[in-house]
């Protein structure tokens, strides 16, 4: 299966890709790679992806709408996953468009290109519910059922 992941220079959105990558999936990260917290953590994080021959890299702003639709068209992937976005409550205060823009604006461009093709599946911040309900086209949770996940893994996932 093909499958595009946000977020994928994160925590959750590589241990998410190195699990896909892991049974066999083709995986297309998306990240913009942004320097608001440790630019070679997410380097190193992205490192490990690339030892994997079905990981492709894609550097990109989920606000750059026009960018996002090219890459969907081009890659057509099956599945969607969001695991992008801005970081940081505090952050938050001081710059609440960031947010908007990241967080808002960034996922409606993943649910507009999943919408324009519904043989998508498209979920925000879910990893196992791509087995649960194959079925469904949207799915929404939450990071803390990821964060759970992950924690069950029997290998160590490191930052």
């Amino acid at each position: 299966m093909k499958v595009l992941i946000t977020g994928t220079a994160g925590f959750i959105g590589a241990a998410v890709a190195e699990q896909l990558l892991a049974r066999g999936d083709e995986v297309i990260g998306v990240d913009n790679v942004n320097d608001y917290y440790d630019v070679q953590l997410k380097q190193d994080r992205l490192t490990r992806l690339l030892q994997y021959d079905k990981f492709t890299d894609v550097r990109l702003s989920l606000e750059d709408a026009p960018a996002l639709e090219q890459l969907f068209k081009r890659e057509q992937p099956q599945r969607a996953i969001n695991l992008a976005a801005q970081a940081g409550v505090r952050y938050s205060l001081q710059n609440p468009g960031a947010y908007i823009q990241s967080n808002v604006s960034g996922f409606m461009n993943i649910l507009e290109n999943c919408r324009l093709d519904w043989n998508i599946w498209c979920t925000h911040q879910a990893v196992r519910c791509m087995a649960l309900i194959p079925a469904c086209r949207f799915q929404y949770t939450t990071t803390s059922i990821i964060r759970l996940a992950c924690m069950r893994q029997p290998k160590k996932l490191t930052s």
